[in-house]
């Protein structure tokens, strides 16, 4: 594809920010279209406790491993030490303070995962909000307590004192049964018409029922279910223009599965149409038991059929979330949680050969969720996985496992290892998972340190009830390229007491585009920064490049379609570096994300500050280590003109000096142990001029 010109009025937007080309962003709204789907690094948030040591060490080693860009990690002071919180301490210490920086940021078009590192409360005390649900079975079995992370995911709830999200269904991002397409969506005299035109087609008058079809599909285009009842009611009535008119349609907007086109007669019949024949092979031809997996967005809002609508719209909107570690005495150790995250990290794209395996032993723990087995074996068995059910507590043939779902009080890992590949995925239907101030029943944890790159376990009782605890369709997604944390809520329909742990972007099935991106400044005359798409020759499942999505210091700037070459107008007047990240999205219902960053510096008439480190710490070895016994770095800083040059860690100062010249020393033993990384910064009056990232590694 040729290159493509982004005349963007960057000058503009250096004199409205405290960093040069921090952008306010003042017409973001009109540069970056709405958020799709999927998941890369700039989509997670990771924040820390700023006052533990372990939190810091966790956060960043990981930040280091999936290079989080650091305008994405936020550290919260004087976070509550106990593992179980109440509502209002959650809400004022926790999530209203990560919330306002994200938008302070301006972080919340991209952030699709808020990840707490440890030291974290584990579980919230929401007694508030179940004394409100109406007597009956519901209140009966949805107990007062909630997960850290499965609050944050309802985070809209929680801000309006909404009991809402204790209903059985009030996940709408996880998939259901296929027809849930077809759902009536709409209330009022939309409803009406909607029942009138089913009504129309169970009397086999399809010729009224298209023209009321038609009429709802065009009041709601971008409703894909709305065109194909159309276009069967069309069809049906011999319009076949009409009929193959609408189908397009419904592609247009979203519509992904060729299975159900080929399996109703009235739509196979229109499908040798050339665009059609073009588009089918793009399309999913996964089995039609289940709605397929898609993507996430913290951006839009769900539908009651599963579809992104528009928050405006009525759609509701959720966050992601887990935590990185749970460093307890009955959980991970330091050490355990680093090599969890590590072994991890190494398995994107990987495509393990490997069986997913359902446990169906006579217990109600396992036999809780059988029911949803044999669709989830069909479904990865069509797309060429082995699938295993076992009878006994945890699976025993040999072999190499990519996913384990089992369901047990204690799980005999001492007598059994599972041979878990990495980015493998296992959990546990059990009643104390997460419960680390109970010693009976294994915990998530212990998934974990098997070889599991993400696991679950509810923080208190929660019933043998299955809409809590993931459905066996959470291995088929996985399978399918989402991410492990897209699987896990894409599967379970209550997740308020669901405790996530493990590496949100792990997806050693992701089929991303097979490309590297190189990021260049060039300069001259009028100078430019490009972004150049290359391939990689690489024999493995992927998908072709549909868009690239943009960011400049951490800020989303445009998503555009896929060019070879694309051009930024790079104004005179920007000093110092700036961090560039390209995002490549694919074309594959689960919108697989690789991205690409690189600090990119430019000659404008402010000096651009440089740092040196000339004394690296001491006793910080091994990955146990939380840095507390750290000596002191000394760094070496310089920056002509600069009134003041600062050194930065996680976004707080560490060192400044008002000499334009000096060596600085950086106590760091309350900075956490792993890799540190360091960001000079020259002040000039009120603007600030950032340098190249520093990191100190163990």
């Amino acid at each position: 594809m040729p290159s493509r010109i982004m005349p963007l009025n960057l000058s503009r937007f250096l004199k409205q920010s405290g960093i040069p080309l921090l952008f306010s962003l003042m017409i973001a709204a009109l540069m970056v279209p709405p958020a799709r789907g999927g998941l890369s690094s700039e989509n997670v948030i990771v924040v820390v406790n700023g006052d533990s040591t372990i939190s810091r060490t966790i956060a960043n080693h990981y930040v280091d491993l999936r290079q989080i860009p650091l305008q994405n990690v936020i550290v919260l002071d004087d976070v509550p030490t106990d593992t179980a919180i109440e509502l209002e301490t959650f809400r004022d210490k926790i999530l209203k303070p990560v919330l306002a920086q994200l938008d302070a940021r301006k972080l919340s078009p991209l952030a699709r995962v808020i990840a707490y590192s440890a030291d974290f409360p584990h579980a919230v005390k929401i007694k508030a909000h179940a004394d409100q649900l109406p007597e009956g079975t519901e209140k009966k079995y949805q107990r007062p307590t909630a997960s850290l992370n499965g609050l944050t995911y309802f985070y809209r709830f929680v801000l309006t004192d909404n009991p809402g999200y204790l209903s059985f269904g009030s996940n709408l991002y996880a998939r259901g049964k296929f027809d849930r397409h077809f759902r009536n969506p709409f209330s009022g005299e939309l409803k009406e018409k909607f029942e009138a035109a089913s009504k129309l087609d169970q009397e086999q008058k399809p010729a009224e029922s298209a023209k009321v079809w038609e009429e709802l599909q065009q009041k709601h285009p971008e409703m894909p279910a709305l065109a194909l009842n159309a276009a069967k009611a069309f069809s049906l009535s011999d319009e076949d223009d009409k009929a193959v008119e609408m189908i397009k349609a419904a592609i247009k907007v979203g519509w992904w599965s060729s299975s159900y086109l080929k399996d109703t007669p009235e739509l196979d019949k229109h499908l040798d149409d050339p665009e059609l024949q073009k588009a089918l092979p793009l399309m999913d031809d996964s089995p039609i038991a289940w709605q397929g997996p898609i993507g996430f967005s913290g951006a839009v809002g769900w539908a009651t059929t599963g579809r992104r609508v528009s928050i405006q719209q009525g759609g509701t909107p959720y966050m992601m979330s887990c935590m990185l570690a749970v460093i307890h005495q009955r959980g991970s150790t330091t050490s355990d949680a680093v090599r969890i995250l590590e072994r991890a990290s190494q398995s994107d794209r990987t495509f393990p050969k490997a069986r997913f395996t359902f446990g169906a032993n006579s217990g109600v723990r396992a036999k809780t969720r059988f029911s949803g087995i044999a669709d989830a074996s069909v479904y990865l068995q069509e797309h060429g996985f082995e699938t295993e059910i076992f009878r006994t507590v945890i699976p025993e043939r040999p072999g190499k496992i990519a996913g384990s779902m089992v369901g047990a009080a204690t799980v005999p890992f001492n007598r059994t290892p599972l041979n878990l590949v990495p980015g493998a995925i296992a959990e546990n239907l059990t009643s104390y998972g997460a419960a680390f101030d109970n010693a009976s029943q294994t915990k998530l944890t212990d998934f974990l340190t098997a070889g599991a790159a993400m696991s679950s376990g509810t923080v208190a009782e929660p019933y043998s009830l299955p809409f809590k605890f993931p459905s066996p369709m959470m291995y088929a997604y996985y399978a399918r390229g989402l991410s492990a944390i897209e699987a896990f809520y894409q599967s379970v329909l209550s997740p308020y007491q669901l405790l996530i742990v493990g590496d949100p972007l792990a997806q050693p099935f992701a089929k991303a585009p097979a490309e590297i991106v190189d990021i260049e400044y060039l300069e001259g005359e009028k100078s430019k920064l490009r972004i150049s798409r290359r391939p990689l020759n690489l024999d493995v499942p992927k998908s072709p490049a549909a868009t690239v999505e943009l960011s400049i210091n951490g800020k989303p700037i445009r998503t555009i379609p896929a060019a070879q070459n694309i051009d930024i107008n790079w104004p005179a007047d920007a000093s110092g570096v700036f961090d560039i990240r390209a995002t490549i999205t694919g074309v594959e219902r689960t919108e697989p994300r690789i991205s690409f960053a690189a600090e990119i510096e430019t000659p404008g008439p402010l000096a651009t500050p440089k740092a040196t480190i000339v004394q690296t710490r001491q006793n910080v070895d091994g990955l146990a280590n939380d840095g507390s016994l750290a000596t002191p770095i000394k760094m070496k800083v310089e920056c002509e003109g600069a009134d003041r040059i600062e050194i930065e860690h996680f976004g707080s100062v560490v060192a400044s000096t008002d000499q334009t010249s000096a060596e600085l020393t950086i106590e760091t033993n309350k900075l956490g142990g792993g890799p540190l990384r360091f960001r000079p910064v020259a002040v000039y009056g009120e603007q600030r001029v950032q340098g190249k990232v520093l990191v100190d590694r163990p």
